[in-house]
């Protein structure tokens, strides 16, 4: 990473769509359990992870930005909770397609709350990738108003997490950030999962483990990219789309699955946003 040319936050952003990706391969192979008990051992692991570690630096749980901390957790659990309800209640593609809005709203609320510039052709990018999403993963015309409006939530709550992140900035621990997140994150998704609680046996645990220490990462990777001033979020929220790369990689060598002539097209066209934002930052 030191002698790379790309920029931390960068290394940082790539690093965490990569682990995000590989966390919800893993939740493939414990379908057994539903998404909020999954949530809850995820948010657990990495509460207790960040915890550990700032006890033994000896940082202050509390942080500085208390009231900025709660709210990145309250969002952030919000978020999470508004889009597990969209995936169980529309097509899988569609909710999905939701999820990739929120980058665009990162934009928008970086120009708002961050004063960030983002010229014609960067819109445009942003617009090349999402046109991708689409075509590959779809969208359905019958989504109802109420779901389709608890998607634009959870996507809006998406994109604000990022401004709520960089306007935090650097005075507090990104672990402190983390443990704020995943300990309302717990709460949350406790509360939902033990109204239908399943005990994990044997390997399962080992299974859940794994999730919740490759979650910590991509959750302490994001952050730390974030509140990383060499980049716009704006700029940032694009590389979110990587995402989607290394899902269709692992999806292809791991769980053989196969792509249409409409899923390439819309693999061109998420690549072809992403380079050309990079060059244009260049």
């Amino acid at each position: 990473m030191e002698n790379s040319k790309l920029s931390k936050s960068v290394q940082f952003m790539l690093v965490s769509t990569l682990c995000f990706t590989t966390m919800q391969s893993l939740v493939k192979f414990l379908p057994q359990f539903d998404s909020f008990q999954h949530i809850f051992f995820r948010s657990v692991i990495g509460w207790v992870m960040s915890v550990a570690y700032l006890l033994n630096q000896g940082i202050s749980l509390r942080g500085k930005n208390v009231k900025m901390l709660i709210f990145r957790g309250i969002i952030g659990s919000a978020g999470m909770f508004s889009f597990f309800y969209i995936l169980t209640r529309i097509p899988f593609g569609s909710s999905v397609a939701f999820k990739y809005l929120s980058p665009i709203f990162t934009a928008i609320f970086a120009v708002i709350f961050l004063k960030e510039k983002i010229s014609r052709l960067q819109w445009f990018f942003f617009f090349i990738s999402f046109v991708g999403i689409l075509l590959l993963k779809g969208f359905d015309s019958r989504i109802g108003l109420f779901d389709a409006g608890i998607g634009l939530f959870s996507a809006v709550l998406g994109g604000l997490l990022v401004i709520v992140i960089r306007k935090i900035g650097d005075d507090d621990h990104h672990l402190v950030i983390l443990h704020y997140f995943m300990f309302i994150s717990a709460l949350g998704s406790g509360i939902v999962a033990f109204q239908d609680w399943k005990t994990p046996v044997g390997t399962e645990w080992l299974w859940l483990l794994a999730i919740g220490l490759v979650g910590f990462v991509a959750q302490n990777f994001f952050t730390k990219a974030i509140q990383e001033p060499s980049d716009e979020v704006s700029f940032l929220a694009i590389l979110r789309y990587s995402e989607v790369i290394y899902a269709l990689i692992i999806g292809y060598f791991l769980f053989h699955e196969v792509y249409t002539l409409q899923s390439i097209v819309g693999i061109a066209l998420i690549f072809t946003g992403l380079l050309l934002s990079f060059r244009y930052k260049s």
